[in-house]
């Protein structure tokens, strides 16, 4: 299975983000590519079966479920890191928020988010995110911060500001994270004190990717060139345990995505111009998905920006004769569907003791391929996952055909007409 599957039972928590064009949606707790949701026992036994060191076990899950606990947020002090990484920027005075499934770090200084990491794998891969405006008014910066704990468990922080550009344009980002979460809302206002109308080039982020690498979110390859803008539904970076998206919030479907000398701009407006007093807010969504593949990322923004429950998938594989065999090391099965631009596909961690893999994915029709170290499906296997449901295949896995050298003219000789 893949690494960061749970050792003890979780349930489900409600993510409400209450926050403007956001509608309240269900949120499973998925770690390791396994979730759980709704509280139903059935589907607590079911799910209960992916669990590391205990697949099958009977009593492993509590017998009933457990809420959420709340989101953990402190300052951070000393020199001791939160997580483990050579990216890892957190320092004292910063702000930790980590609720279990995922956590992150909102820098003091600047107000950006600077690390984030699964919260039981704890291996940051992240650069950074920061909100920016556009030349010339720059980047959030004079930070203030402040954080606050909510009634429901969820967790708040507020990093108020101005406009490098600017001290007249204002700027609140607001974080938030609701317990059992793998998604941050982000929320900026930016407002004007000027006497006069004032254009806002760009309502933005200032990424940087770290160690992830970026993917084409609309599945096109290769990645469009520098400076080139495309508008896609979500900008998205993979790294070797984690994966790492942004999407826009509420009703707006895409955003536009320009990568230059490694910072990736992400623009959700542009030139919005503000009048004396004027305000505007945009939002979007910081996904931090359990593994390094695509499944993830897709499963949960199919979750909060769709509404799509998942479903799980539970994976067996047998070479030619019908004889089991071993989970291929590092190997991807792909879920192909017409419906996809960005194929979804779960990669196969370097050592899976067990006999097989699971994952959640969202609901639909799919045929299972597998590609692998000098490994592939001898056949695609058709799979229909549905909300809720555990839906259990069998790829036949078979040695990849040597290529076929190409054609040449032999030594001397002349081309065939």
């Amino acid at each position: 299975m893949p690494p960061g599957f749970p050792r003890k039972r979780l349930a489900i928590g409600t993510l409400c983000l209450g926050l403007t064009g956001l509608a309240a949606c269900v949120e499973p707790i998925q770690n390791g590519g396994v979730v759980m949701y709704g509280g139903e026992s059935e589907r607590v036994a079911a799910m209960c079966r992916f669990r590391r060191g205990a697949e099958g076990k009977a009593g492993f899950c509590a017998p009933e479920p457990e809420a959420p606990a709340a989101v953990n947020l402190a300052r951070i002090g000393g020199d001791k890191k939160p997580f483990a990484g050579a990216l890892v920027e957190a320092k004292a005075g910063d702000v930790l928020v980590d609720n279990g499934a995922i956590a992150a770090v909102i820098s003091a200084s600047d107000g950006a988010l600077v690390d984030a990491a699964d919260a039981e794998v704890r291996e940051d891969a992240f650069g950074r995110v920061a909100t920016c405006l556009g030349a010339p008014l720059g980047c959030l910066t004079g930070v203030t911060m402040s954080f606050s704990q909510g009634r429901d468990g969820s967790a708040q922080i507020l990093a108020r500001g101005h406009a490098e550009g600017d001290p007249r344009v204002t700027i609140a980002t607001r974080y938030m994270l609701v317990p059992g979460a793998r998604v941050i809302l982000v929320s900026t206002l930016i407002a004007s004190k000027a006497d006069e109308p004032v254009v806002i080039p760009s309502l933005g982020d200032a990424v940087h990717w770290g160690a992830a690498e970026p993917v084409p979110s609309v599945g096109k390859e290769p990645s469009p060139p520098a400076n080139a803008v495309a508008e896609a539904p979500f900008a998205a970076a993979l790294a070797s345990s984690v994966a790492y998206a942004i999407a826009p919030a509420g009703d707006r479907p895409t955003l536009e995505i320009e990568g230059a000398a490694g910072t990736t701009s992400l623009r959700f407006g542009r030139n919005v111009t503000l009048p004396p007093g004027g305000s505007a807010r945009y939002e979007r969504l910081f996904v931090v998905a359990p593994r390094g593949d695509t499944l993830g990322v897709l499963t949960e923004l199919a979750l909060v920006r769709e509404e799509r429950v998942p479903g799980a998938i539970e994976l067996r594989f047998v070479d030619e004769a019908g004889k089991p065999f071993p989970p291929p090391a590092d190997a991807r099965v792909e879920l192909l569907s017409p419906r996809d631009t960005l194929v979804p596909f779960l990669r196969i961690g370097p050592s899976v003791a067990e006999a097989g893999v699971a994952a959640e994915a969202p609901p639909g029709a799919y045929e299972l391929d597998l590609r692998g170290k000098g490994l592939r499906a001898l056949a695609r296997v058709p799979i229909e996952v549905k909300s809720g449901e555990v839906t259990q295949a069998t790829i036949v896995v078979g040695a990849e055909p040597a290529p076929v050298p190409a054609q040449g003219t032999p030594e001397g000789g002349t081309p065939a007409p």
